[in-house]
């Protein structure tokens, strides 16, 4: 068979337009499987100890003037975040309780009314409290 296909040059042209087409079938099916498995794109990654509160705990913070911050989420059946309280320093400022909210909406787009944001007690104002 092999000799055959070395010598007729039509045979080996048909072969050769055969795996040509099995590999462009193999990445058209590819690419399908790819769009078609989840409209959004984004898949949530939770472990037992809280990693995703304290990986959004971390990013939270860095947005200026939030301060500390504390999140909790709450997971839907199928285990997709489907609300989230967050307490931060500096959520006292209008615009920065919003870019918490618009933060919080778009890692696990929710929208906005399942998205909770409240003033965190500075530190410095926690002293005081226990101190009286």
């Amino acid at each position: 068979m092999l000799e055959k296909l070395k010598s007729n040059e039509k045979l080996k042209d048909k072969a050769l337009k055969a795996v040509i087409l099995m590999i462009i079938l193999a990445v058209i099916l590819l690419t399908f499987d790819v769009f078609t498995q989840n409209k959004d794109g984004r898949k949530q990654i939770m472990d037992e100890d809280g990693g995703v509160e304290s990986q959004l705990c971390s990013i939270l913070s860095d947005i200026d003037g939030v301060g500390n911050v504390d999140v909790m989420l709450r997971y839907d059946e199928d285990e997709n975040v489907s609300g989230a309280i967050v307490t931060a320093e500096g959520a006292d400022s209008p615009v920065v309780k919003n870019h918490l909210i618009n933060a919080v909406m778009a890692v696990f787009n929710i929208s906005s009314t399942s998205v909770e944001v409240f003033e965190k007690k500075s530190t410095v104002e926690s002293k005081e409290d226990n101190d009286d």
